[in-house]
């Protein structure tokens, strides 16, 4: 249990939600995007989640892109981490006369 503990304790943030890379026109008639998508400007970063029943939409720079993606990966970590413990806990519940 106590390597479970390590690995949460060495997790520095955690986020939820989807990050998404988007790219699009920028709406003046006359760049070279409105006629060809190729030309499309961006890439642009939004992250959406979940707070409190309401959809929240964030556009990130590209640093807090890389902040976000990583503090994600970390949740994914932390909700292993807590069911690898919630089993270690039930096997010694179990052992418990």
């Amino acid at each position: 249990m106590d390597s479970v503990k390590k690995h949460i304790n060495a997790l520095d943030s955690i986020l939820v939600g989807t990050l998404s890379k988007r790219y699009g026109p920028c709406g003046k008639k006359n760049c070279r995007c409105a006629k060809n998508k190729k030309y499309w400007h961006g890439p642009y970063y939004i992250w959406t989640r979940k707070e409190n029943g309401k959809t929240i939409t964030k556009s990130l720079s590209r640093k807090q892109a890389d902040y976000c993606q990583k503090a994600m990966k970390n949740m994914n970590k932390l909700q292993k981490c807590i069911k690898k413990w919630k089993k270690l806990s039930l096997n010694i519940m179990d052992n418990i006369r």
